[in-house]
């Protein structure tokens, strides 16, 4: 590799780790606040809660890799252009295509990255997610109780106890207020209990000890009814609808081999495959595009000739910005069965990378003739 390709990758990567540490904390920042929340309101561990970002952090680097890329890219050129540096290269016969090599070098190193983020990391990520975020849904009652405090609704119950022993999780004075069935609403009240571990399809087991049962139907109020126990067994249903351990996963969830599994089932049932075959192009789309970002960065950095990383940042966010829209027009095009998924997943490398390739094209004519038409308006020079 020679120095001029060295100098470039080292332009580039500078501005690829500021971009790359930028983008990822912006898109954390909505998330870190709802986490936060977890441990100052529901006292989640703050661990489980770095675990969630953890799964978290592939989702936001399949986005914020090529986008760094775009931005450590359009930096770098800009720069070299501003400075007349490009100029210097093109009078010592350096084309256009061989001046963006290092850019297209690193643009392959980061599909590389892409490929294992897409294929592997997104759905071990999307999938550890969902299913924390269950765990936790199970385990709510135990954080939403306080002592002294009734607790929020949970699914039609309102519990207050008078005291929780937190070496031993015992509950002391409780009080239950049951409305899960209008008709016969009911009150408890027990010395003592305790949640003991989770259930199956999201519930919970609270057992209650030496205690006693009031009821009155609400179409008769007059209807008095008293039961005492020794122990009574309630089962909290906690997790929402259809989140239970037999879930349907979601396509994001599945790895390739799942989903080629799932494309199968879903057309020999009748039903329609197009959001896993969507997802299978789209895994392929996502690892290219930090080539198609390249095409794109190299030539329009030259053309815009801007100093400084500010407009660079700018124009990067406004590239991404078009690229991700389309995806989610294609998503959505493709997901109604509107276009094929192969479109629908493909289009905004299409699209960006057929511009990024007319840019370079037009540039490498420029560059050939640019006694005729000055690259960039500064001088003249001859290769």
């Amino acid at each position: 590799m020679r120095i001029v390709d060295r100098y470039i990758l080292r332009e580039m990567l500078s501005s690829l780790a500021l971009g790359l540490l930028l983008f990822t904390l912006v898109l954390f920042a909505g998330r870190l606040l709802k986490l936060m929340e977890l441990i100052v309101t529901r006292g989640v561990p703050a661990g489980m809660v770095l675990t969630l970002l953890l799964y978290l952090l592939p989702s936001f680097l399949v986005i914020t890799v090529p986008m760094a890329l775009l931005l450590g890219t359009l930096s770098a050129y800009g720069r070299l252009a501003a400075d007349n540096e490009v100029l210097a290269l093109r009078t010592a016969g350096w084309s256009l295509y061989r001046l963006i090599v290092p850019a297209l070098l690193l643009g392959m190193a980061a599909a590389a990255v892409g490929a294992y983020l897409s294929l592997v990391a997104l759905p071990w990520g999307t999938q550890g997610f969902r299913d924390l975020l269950f765990r936790l849904s199970r385990t709510k009652a135990t954080l939403a109780l306080t002592e002294g405090l009734f607790s929020a609704e949970l699914n039609g119950l309102i519990l207050y106890v008078q005291e929780v022993d937190d070496d031993t999780g015992e509950l002391r004075g409780i009080f239950v207020a049951d409305a899960q069935d209008p008709r016969y609403p009911r009150e408890i009240l027990a010395a003592r209990g305790r949640l003991e571990g989770e259930g199956e399809a999201g519930t919970v087991t609270l057992a209650l000890e030496e205690g006693s049962l009031h009821s009155r139907p609400a179409a008769d109020p007059a209807r008095y009814r008293l039961v005492t126990f020794r122990r009574y067994e309630m089962r909290l249903d906690l997790a929402a609808p259809g989140a239970g351990t037999d879930r349907e996963r979601s396509p994001r969830e599945l790895t390739l081999a799942e989903l080629t599994q799932a494309i199968r089932k879903a057309e020999e049932s009748g039903r329609s495959a197009a959001a896993f075959t969507f997802q299978v192009h789209q895994r392929f789309a996502n690892l290219a595009a930090a080539l198609v970002f390249v095409l794109v960065g190299a030539p329009l950095g030259i053309q815009v000739r801007r100093s400084g990383r500010g407009a660079s940042l700018a124009l990067s966010v406004l590239v991404a910005l078009a690229y991700y829209l389309l995806m989610v027009a294609g998503e959505g095009l493709a997901t109604q069965g509107r276009v094929p998924a192969a479109v629908g997943a493909w289009l905004p490398n299409v699209v960006t990378g057929g511009l990024g390739l007319a840019l370079l094209l037009l540039g490498g004519q420029e560059w050939r003739l640019g006694s005729l038409i000055p690259w960039g308006g500064r001088g003249h020079a001859h290769s």
